[in-house]
């Protein structure tokens, strides 16, 4: 890599050499186009995963000031001019100048021997739909909100209309194509073509190209939140369209800087309709209808809307393709447990499915299992997949997925439970923590340890697969014969097959300890930590009535006075995993995922890194300590301060007064224009007065007086960013 003298530029150097340095091994190569001014060199480095930023909206618009200057597909060809080039061998070693970059990627191939009772299918969750609009009209902004050309915050969009927009003129056949090849990035889906070439695969899915080579800013959309005069003393109260915002702190993993900026435009009224459409449309409901009123019955919900969201599903596309393939089975990926993490939080950052991807964490963490215990990454994703493609479906297919999946298996010993010696690991947890529970004095609520031993004897039998690709094998010589009894009812051993094990997680799942179970632990993630008696006494009435329908049991949350009251706004402690991934999502900053993964590690929130069968705990006692306060602070500092972390980029970029030009260029001018805009994106526009008397003082530290103009002021911008971040508000959602 060249030298560059400009200090403009030096700490971009820094990053682009680091990046070189990193011990994993970079599979894909995407092109970052780095400017220095005055020399007129360009540098370009790899950046690992190709993760774009945040965006809310199918447009392709971008922020004018960090643009690629060299196209993907031009540097791969070498027929752009004026350009340096490099590429790697290996980890840690230096680029050689005036070489072709290469860019491969592993084609994933089909995965064998799979249960068709757990296999995960692309359901209607992820279902594309052809339609002449690329935006559901039912949840469009309402009338008075200010919004720049092409705006919209609805979560729906037709297939054709994303692809259209990743590479326009292409119409239905690219749809077709990136639905083919899409099928095989979820666990189960269709072989794709032996690909090894990036511009191959690109031929066949245009926007894939556009995706994985354009790291740059988010897209800003919605006029910027309003100007902030100084708030009068005392405690400041909750905003007159504090809902919409508790709707995007409650179901999704934080709202983005096009999300939030529009919500401050909002009047009560509108932010109360913009919520429930929001709502509505992320359960897979029509906006337009009213709210059902079939809670309390077996009937069917409406079919399920699917949300969209190609731009994702191309992401996880490149991801999957630095996945090793297993030795001695070349069919089956093998990823490791960063590349397993990395697939999960490419969807909590980017996902439009937002309240999707918090049911499939809060499965994953009721069901939990630990990599550690059998180190084979594609168990985990297959469980993972299998919770996502049951997310909003009946609860008894999701214990049934979890029970028979590989990681849960291996985890809890059911792999080796035979009849000789039944293993009772599986049984008792899957009765005290995965159905029935314990009550408020930890006493088994319903079960004896009789039912935990019979339970034990039907799961024999049950095991893994032959070799390394992830389902479910039954041996019927390993099985115990005989009727068990099981909380009071008889399961009968009908000589075959592994309906004895289902039929006991049948028998918990419809007991009544386990509805009151699942609808407290539901209340806790969503409304409070305390949840009323009434609330969880209601939502198990609709979890037993439904027959553990869980998209009903989420209506009758969002819809109950509970989540509706303001008491319940900005009452949760955010987890690591919430404050970190919010933070990404909510001031639109991007970086490889490392980071993420470093502070989760270090503040004790792995994923798929719980040892313990109890999974993560949600509430505050577990997560304010001096320990991962000290993480959630340096991950403020990382993302807004240049050179503290070095790896994560702010608004246009972290160095050299461009966070200062991005504001800027958002019309931004005062004081009060840039408190506005800020507090807008980390506390829904909401300090005292001393907190914002002490805002202001830090803004104007660059000189005395502030001035977008100076150059000076951007250190001044940045620390009061990363005040706002640490102010303990930030740590409540």
């Amino acid at each position: 890599m060249a030298l560059v003298k400009d200090e403009q530029t030096s700490m971009l150097l820094k990053i682009a050499e680091s990046m070189w340095r990193r011990p994993s091994r970079i599979s894909i190569f995407v092109a970052l186009s780095l400017w220095a001014t005055g020399g007129g060199s360009i540098f370009v480095y790899a950046h690992e995963g190709g993760v774009p930023p945040v965006s809310d909206s199918s447009s392709a618009s971008r922020h004018s000031l960090l643009r690629p200057v060299r196209p993907v597909d031009s540097i791969l060809s070498g027929v752009k001019e004026g350009a340096t080039t490099s590429s790697v061998s290996e980890p840690g070693q230096k680029p050689s100048k005036k070489k072709k970059a290469k860019a491969t990627i592993k084609t994933p191939a089909t995965e064998s021997q799979r249960s068709s009772a757990i296999e995960p299918t692309v359901q209607a969750q992820t279902k594309m739909e052809e339609s002449t609009s690329g935006m559901k009209p039912a949840s469009s902004i309402p009338p008075g909100v200010p919004v720049m050309a092409g705006a919209g915050i609805s979560t729906m969009m037709s297939g054709t209309a994303a692809m259209a927009a990743a590479a326009p003129g292409a119409g239905s056949a690219i749809a077709a194509a990136a639905s083919s090849a899409l099928a095989s990035s979820v666990v189960g889906g269709a072989s794709m073509p032996s690909n090894k070439s990036i511009q191959r695969l690109s031929a066949g899915i245009p926007g894939l190209t556009r995706v994985i080579s354009t790291p740059l800013p988010p897209e800003t959309i919605a006029t910027p939140a309003p100007p902030l005069d100084p708030p009068t003393s005392g405690l400041p109260a909750a905003p007159a369209n504090w809902f919409g915002y508790h709707v995007l702190s409650r179901l999704t993993f934080g709202g983005t800087p096009n999300q939030l900026n529009t919500m401050s435009h909002m009047t009560a009224t509108q932010a109360r309709e913009w919520a429930t459409g929001y709502m509505k449309e992320q359960l897979g409901l029509d906006p337009a209808q009213p709210w059902p009123t079939n809670l309390h019955s077996t009937s069917p919900l409406p079919a399920a809307n699917p949300i969209v969201d190609t731009d994702t599903d191309l992401r996880l596309m490149a991801a999957k393709g630095a996945w090793k393939k297993d030795d001695p089975e070349p069919t089956v990926l093998k990823p490791e447990l960063q590349q397993v993490q990395d697939h999960d939080l490419i969807r909590k950052l980017y996902s439009r499915r937002q309240l999707l991807e918090k049911m499939v964490y809060f499965w994953d963490n009721h069901f939990n299992t630990d990599y550690r215990s059998h180190f084979r990454g594609q168990y985990e994703v297959y469980e993972n997949e299998a919770f996502r493609a049951r997310a909003y479906g009946r609860f008894v297919d999701l214990l049934i997925a979890s029970g028979k999946s590989p990681a849960m298996m291996v985890y809890l010993n059911t792999d080796v439970n035979k009849k000789e010696n039944p293993n009772e690991n599986y049984a008792r947890e899957v009765l005290e923590l995965h159905t029935l529970g314990v009550d408020e004095q930890g006493h088994p609520a319903g079960y004896t340890q009789t039912d935990i031993n019979e339970a034990a004897k039907a799961f024999t039998g049950w095991t893994v697969p032959e070799g390394s690709a992830p389902g479910f094998r039954f041996v019927s010589s390993r099985h115990s014969p005989g009727t068990k009894t099981v909380l009071g009812q008889s399961v009968a051993f009908d000589g075959s097959g592994p309906t004895e094990g289902e039929r006991v997680l049948q028998i918990a799942a419809s007991h009544p300890s386990t509805a009151r179970h699942l609808a407290k632990k539901l209340c806790e993630y969503f409304v409070s930590e305390t949840p009323s008696s009434a609330l969880i006494t209601e939502v198990a009435s609709v979890f037993s009535d439904s027959g553990g329908d869980i998209r009903k049991v989420l209506i009758a949350i969002v819809t109950s006075a509970d989540f509706n009251n303001v008491a319940n706004y900005r009452s949760l402690v955010k987890t690591p995993l919430e404050y970190v991934v919010g933070l990404y999502r909510n001031l639109g900053v991007w970086s490889s995922h490392e980071p993420i993964r470093r502070r989760l590690t270090a503040t004790g929130q792995g994923l798929f890194e719980m040892p313990p069968p109890t999974g993560y705990k949600e509430k505050s006692e577990h997560w304010l300590n001096t320990y991962v306060l000290f993480h959630e602070t340096a991950m403020a500092y990382e993302a807004t301060i240049p050179g503290f972390g070095s790896t994560i980029r702010f608004g246009s970029d972290t160095n050299g007064g461009l966070t200062r030009l991005w504001l800027k260029g958002l019309g931004l001018r005062t004081e009060a224009d840039v408190l506005g805009f800020l507090l807008n994106l980390t506390n829904d526009r909401v300090a005292t007065a001393t907190e914002y008397q002490i805002y202001l003082m830090t803004l104007r530290s660059g000189g005395g007086t502030f001035n977008l103009d100076n150059s000076s002021t951007e250190a001044a911008l940045d620390r009061t960013l990363a005040s706002m971040l640490t102010n303990p508000r930030y740590l409540y959602q």
